[in-house]
């Protein structure tokens, strides 16, 4: 015979075995989650779905969105694909110099870094520098390089981290969509560059600030979808 305790907790059982736990909880959770790391990174303005970097060429120095260049803000619909065929992708080794177009500019590709040799900060020397990212991190980003003296024209260096495979890039400039030519490793590596040299950003007042308001930049696939488009704030 059950006294009243053994009573209570048969009933209690009973109860919570009745509840049913919808299939939204964890990914309503999920969701929050992913919004406060997004959060972060557009506050640090370093990785970049969540801000661009500008890297001015001849300092090799990374201008973030603390240091004057704005933030990323969605694009209120993707980039549209500019007219006529993409480049040919490229397709390299890891640690493989690849030209640029330009004399002593080339690009790395590695692990989980792009680095750029750009002429004005590394002359004829070995070095490279640019962005990398942490493992897992789903990301579009472009960065600068401008190119001294003239500086009629600059590298928009784009990088795409995530699922899909990119087959194009592109970046807008001026109301303008180029394509950029896609470069990768072997295989599937998660990641792709794109590369492409357009007008020159010019300088706002400092060094530290480049009038990037209004630049758009997308990733493809093989079939025309778009894996990623950011525009960056103006």
């Amino acid at each position: 015979m059950m006294d009243t305790e053994d009573m209570v907790r048969g009933a209690l059982r009973e109860e919570a075995d009745g509840l049913a736990v919808g299939d939204w909880s964890a990914g309503t959770v999920q969701v929050h989650v992913r919004r406060q790391r997004r959060g972060r990174r557009v506050a640090l303005g370093v990785s970049a779905v969540a801000a661009a970097l500008v890297v001015v060429g001849g300092t090799g120095a990374v201008l973030s969105a603390r240091d004057g260049v704005r933030a990323v803000a969605p694009a209120s619909q993707p980039l549209s694909a500019p007219a006529g065929p993409a480049p040919e992708a490229v397709v390299v080794e890891p640690g493989q110099q690849l030209p640029l177009g330009r004399e002593n500019w080339w690009m790395q590709l590695k692990d989980q870094e792009i680095c750029i040799h750009d002429e004005p900060a590394y002359k004829t020397g070995p070095g490279c520098g640019g962005y990398s990212w942490a493992a897992g991190s789903t990301e579009i980003t472009m960065q600068y390089y401008g190119s001294p003296p003239q500086n009629r024209e600059g590298l928009y260096n784009l990088v795409y981290k995530g699922p899909g495979r990119v087959a194009a890039m592109a970046v807008e400039v001026d109301g303008q969509a180029h394509w950029a030519t896609v470069a990768s490793l072997p295989g599937s590596p998660g990641f792709a560059s794109g590369f492409y040299w357009g007008p020159a950003l010019k300088e706002s007042g400092t060094p530290s600030e480049y009038p990037s308001g209004g630049i758009r930049f997308a990733a493809y696939d093989a079939e025309g979808k778009v894996l990623a488009s950011r525009t960056l704030a103006p």
